[in-house]
């Protein structure tokens, strides 16, 4: 009977061990797991401060790296306060990558090892800016290049511009008026002489409604339209709205189209529209801009840049 006793104690006691042992496992897969779930946070805010970093400091590209590196730093700890200044590197001139780490301590982990008392999580984003594919709400006024400034020189923004426009002289026009509906590869092609002026001031009030592409001959638009045009340019100029022009590089030798290569904001100073029958003249000064509705096109690198940039996280 007394063996029987100390055999059944025996077991008991062999139970409470195996129970104490599964507790423990029990307990430690559990801390593993909340601690687990608290590193993945930890992780993924990581990520979206260097998200941020990079799309913020992209905007100062390609031309001020200083500023860009100054800015994604600034951002990404904004987003993610206490972590170490990120690093920043520019793979290209239109591209930024950003760096970060941070040091996320264990709450219940650490019981089990001191080997999870703090866990390092890092992240990295890449952005690049590039020339938008297509360019919406553009106004009906081409510009010619060497008269639009390019960021290769950013002391050109901001400073005052007259642009001038002669239609029996396009070749020496630094502006000119265009048929944003009539459009062709080749440059032997005219559509008719292109809308009435209402339409013209419609388009420079609210841009052209559909998205253009470069690489194109656009139609010259011809005849003579005042009215309306003046009217809405001097409305854009006592606003202070930014006009998207379309830049082109030559006119055709019979001055009846464009060839558009890329894309420029204007800011009209108030007051600085002249446009008489004989006289047309603006008078404002060129701007950078940053689209966040277009699709990015290809890089800064392998296009004209006039200064209107797409931003995308690449990474």
């Amino acid at each position: 009977m007394r063996t029987l006793h100390a055999f059944v104690r025996s077991e008991s006691g062999q139970a409470m061990v195996f129970v104490a042992i599964g507790l423990t496992a029990l307990v430690a897969m559990a801390a593993l797991v909340i601690d687990a779930g608290s590193w993945y946070h930890a992780n993924r805010q990581l990520q979206t401060a260097a998200d941020a970093g990079a799309l913020a400091g992209a905007q100062h590209l390609p031309t001020d790296q200083g500023t860009a590196t100054t800015v994604a730093q600034d951002y990404a700890q904004r987003n993610y306060a206490g972590i170490p200044t990120p690093d920043v590197t520019f793979p290209s001139a239109g591209e930024i990558d950003v760096s970060a780490t941070a040091s996320t301590p264990g709450f219940f982990a650490p019981l089990i090892s001191s080997v999870f008392s703090s866990v390092q999580v890092k992240a990295h984003a890449r952005a690049a800016v590039s020339v938008p594919l297509l360019m919406q709400n553009v106004a009906p006024i081409a510009v010619k290049n060497t008269a639009a400034c390019i960021v290769s020189d950013p002391t050109c923004y901001g400073q005052t511009k007259i642009l001038n426009f002669d239609e029996s002289q396009l070749t020496s026009s630094t502006i000119g008026l265009i048929d944003l509906r009539c459009q062709s590869s080749t440059s032997a092609f005219n559509c008719g002489g292109g809308p009435g002026g209402s339409v013209l001031g419609g388009w420079i009030d609210n841009g052209y409604p559909s998205p253009l592409p470069a690489n194109k001959w656009y139609d010259v638009k011809t005849g003579v339209t005042v009215g309306p045009i003046d009217h809405s340019l001097n409305e854009a100029a006592d606003a202070g709205r930014t006009l998207f022009f379309p830049v082109f590089d030559q006119a055709d030798a019979t001055n009846t189209s464009f060839h558009v290569i890329g894309w420029a904001a204007f800011v009209i100073d108030p007051g600085g529209v002249v446009w008489g029958p004989q006289t047309k003249e603006l008078t404002g000064h060129f701007v950078t801009f940053i689209a966040t509705d277009l699709a990015s096109g290809g890089p800064i690198d392998d296009a004209p840049d006039f200064g209107v940039h797409t931003i995308t996280l690449t990474q």
